[in-house]
C-alpha cells in the first residue's frame, strides 16, 4: 500500500503542479490555485486505488470535499469558457479540476472539448482516457485504450502515457506491450519507490509469450533489446537487416480524395497486435509514390523493434483528421511484410475507413 501511495504522489504532484501554476501566475487566483493543488492530488490518488490490486476503498475527492471556494472559482472558470470557447488550455483545466471534483461527465465532456480543439495535445488526450476510465468504474473502456494508444504515439516517451498505456495493454491481454512500456517507463529512472511498483507488475505479467522459459522460441523484443544496445542490427541466420522498404501508392478510384499535405502515418507492427507500432513514422500526402523505409532507428519503445525472420502488417493510412488512430473517411492500405526476407514491396493504399 505505501508503494502506492508514493507513486499517486508522484504523479499526482506533477497533475497538481500542472493544474496550480497557471492559476499562481494570476495574484487573484492564488487561492484557487493552492486549493486546486490538494483537490487533484486527491483525485489522483483515487485513480490509483481503482487500478492497483491494492484493497483500497478510499473513495474520490467529492465535490463538497473540495469547498464552496474552489466550487466558486471552477464554476467561474466555466462561465469563462463559455465566452472562449477555443480556449484548449482552459478546457484541460476545467477537465482536471471536474475530475478532481467526482464531476466525471463534467470531466469528460471538458477533455472531450479540448480534444476536439486540438487532437495533438497530449493532455487532453490522456486527460479525457483518464475520465472515461474513472466513468466507467475504473475499467478501460475501448475508446480510453484509443487514446492512450494515441497519447503514446503523440509523445512516445511521455511517462504518463507509458504508464497508462502499459495498463491498457494489460487489460486487452497484451503483456508484451505491457512490459514493454513499463520497462520503458523504468529506463526513465523514476524514484525507488516508482520502480518498485512497475517490477511488481511486469511480474505479475508472466514470462514473454515467446520466452526460452516457457518453451518457446527466441524474444524478439529481447532481442532487438540487445542488438540495440551493442549499436547493430540483429539478424537470423543470415538474413537481411531488419528493415522495411514499401513503395506507397495510391488505387486510381481513390485519387481524387487524396488532398495535398494530409498527414500520412506509415506503421508496422505485429499482426493483430493492437498495441504500439514496432515502427512508425508520421509523413505528409506528398510521400504518396515514393519509397518509405522504416528501421529499429523508427522504434516507438524501447525494446520493440523490427527484428529480422518477424512477419508484421504495414500500414499507410491518409488521416484527414490528423490523428494516427483510424477515423472515418481515412485512406488506407495494408500488407503483410516478411522482415529480413522481403525487399521492396508496393503498398497500395486503396480502402477507406469506415
Amino acid at each position: 500500500m505505501n508503494t502506492f501511495l508514493v507513486v499517486a504522489a508522484v504523479m499526482a504532484a506533477i497533475a497538481a503542479a500542472a493544474v496550480a501554476l497557471p492559476l499562481l501566475r494570476d495574484r487573484s487566483n492564488r487561492v484557487l490555485g493552492a486549493l486546486m493543488a490538494v483537490a487533484v492530488m486527491g483525485a489522483s490518488a483515487g485513480l490509483y486505488a481503482l487500478w492497483s490490486s491494492w484493497n483500497w476503498h478510499a473513495p474520490l475527492q467529492s465535490q463538497d470535499a473540495a469547498g464552496p471556494d474552489v466550487a466558486a472559482m471552477v464554476a467561474k472558470l466555466a462561465a469563462r469558457l463559455r465566452e472562449q470557447p477555443n480556449d484548449v488550455t482552459g478546457w484541460v483545466m476545467l477537465g482536471r479540476s471536474y475530475l478532481a471534483m467526482s464531476r466525471l461527465d463534467d470531466a469528460v465532456a471538458a477533455y472531450g472539448r479540448a480534444h476536439q480543439l486540438d487532437g495533438k495535445s497530449t493532455e487532453a488526450t490522456l486527460g479525457l482516457g483518464e475520465a472515461l476510465s474513472l466513468q466507467a468504474g475504473g475499467q478501460i473502456t475501448p475508446q480510453a485504450g484509443q487514446l492512450f494508444e494515441q497519447a503514446l504515439l503523440l509523445a512516445p516517451g511521455n511517462p504518463k502515457a507509458l504508464l497508462y498505456g502499459g495498463f491498457a495493454a494489460a487489460a486487452r491481454g497484451d503483456r508484451d506491450s505491457a512490459r514493454s512500456r513499463w520497462q520503458a517507463l523504468k529506463d526513465l529512472q523514476p524514484p525507488p519507490q516508482v520502480v518498485q511498483m512497475l517490477d511488481e507488475r511486469i511480474a505479475a505479467l508472466g514470462p514473454f509469450a515467446a520466452d526460452p522459459a516457457a518453451g518457446g522460441a527466441v524474444n524478439p523484443l529481447a532481442a532487438g533489446t540487445n542488438a540495440s544496445s551493442a549499436g547493430t542490427s540483429p539478424s537470423l541466420g543470415g538474413l537481411s537487416p531488419p528493415e522495411v522498404t514499401v513503395s506507397i501508392s495510391i488505387a486510381p478510384a481513390l485519387k481524387s480524395r487524396l488532398v495535398s499535405e494530409v498527414p500520412l502515418f506509415v506503421f508496422a507492427r505485429e499482426p493483430g497486435s493492437q498495441g504500439a507500432p514496432l515502427a512508425a513514422k508520421r509523413l505528409t500526402s506528398a510521400a504518396v509514390g515514393t519509397q518509405v523505409h522504416l528501421s529499429p532507428a523508427d522504434s516507438m519503445l524501447p525494446g520493440r523493434v523490427l527484428v529480422s525472420g518477424q512477419k508484421v502488417s504495414v500500414t499507410a493510412r491518409v488521416s484527414f483528421s490528423g490523428q494516427p488512430v483510424p477515423s472515418a473517411g481515412d485512406l488506407y492500405g495494408e500488407l503483410t511484410y516478411d522482415v529480413g526476407h522481403d525487399a521492396v514491396r508496393s503498398l497500395v493504399i486503396d480502402r477507406v475507413a469506415e
